[in-house]
């Protein structure tokens, strides 16, 4: 008889996750107030299934962020390693920005419904400093590019939180556009991201083009097969 050890492992758990997770994606403005009822009815699963999960919408938010930003960070660091003449580390963190917009773009209803939910302070803090270590990898590998006085966690802190900013500002400012059924178009988002970051974190020449609108397609189609 095999052991414990041995057996198969019950896939159900890892359906129900997956489904919960889709049903998030999924979410169109048309599906009014997020709440766990919405998600579990949507994702085919009973109320009992999505708490034997997450303990509630803010779990499920920090789950999938976490997703992201481990595939972010596997992309990114991909993307770095592909040792081409054309190609640097300042290319590797505008494609790091352009793959963060790409999600926001993709599930912007789940986030601008995340807005709305009362989030711990722990939960934020995790945010922030899961963004701020891939930052601060990406600044580690910058070197002397950095400014010395710059080499600093807050320094990452800071083009974090900026960030941070500009995104819920879009998810705010789309709202109606959204809730009219209009496809979005995060370029926008994009390019202001690229032009208040750091010119040498970047690597743009202040007031050059940032050339957002070609990053984005190169994202979009990044994204869209990684889901797929």
């Amino acid at each position: 008889m095999p052991s414990t050890s041995e057996r198969a492992q019950d896939p159900r758990p890892a359906r129900t996750r997956a489904a919960i997770f889709a049903a998030a994606r999924a979410l169109t403005a048309a599906d009014g107030e997020v709440t766990v009822n919405a998600l579990a009815k949507r994702a085919g699963v009973s109320r009992a299934a999505f708490y034997s999960h997450f303990s509630g919408l803010d779990e499920l938010m920090a789950a999938m962020l976490s997703r992201m930003f481990d595939s972010s960070r596997e992309r990114g660091l991909a993307y770095a390693r592909e040792e081409r003449e054309d190609r640097t580390i300042h290319d590797a963190v505008q494609f790091g920005f352009g793959m963060l917009v790409a999600y926001v773009e993709l599930h912007h209803t789940f986030l601008r419904g995340a807005l709305d939910w009362k989030f711990s302070h722990r939960t934020y803090t995790i945010l922030v400093d899961s963004m701020t270590e891939l930052h601060g990898e990406a600044m580690q590998r910058l070197g002397d590019e950095v400014p010395a006085h710059l080499r600093t966690e807050d320094a990452c802190r800071s083009i974090v939180g900026g960030c941070l900013t500009l995104v819920a500002h879009w998810l705010l400012a789309t709202e109606q556009r959204a809730q009219d059924d209009i496809a979005l178009d995060a370029t926008a988002l994009l390019d202001s991201i690229l032009t208040t970051a750091p010119d040498w974190y970047t690597g743009l020449e202040p007031g050059a083009p940032t050339g957002a609108a070609e990053l984005m397609e190169i994202c979009r189609q990044v994204k869209a097969d990684e889901e797929s």
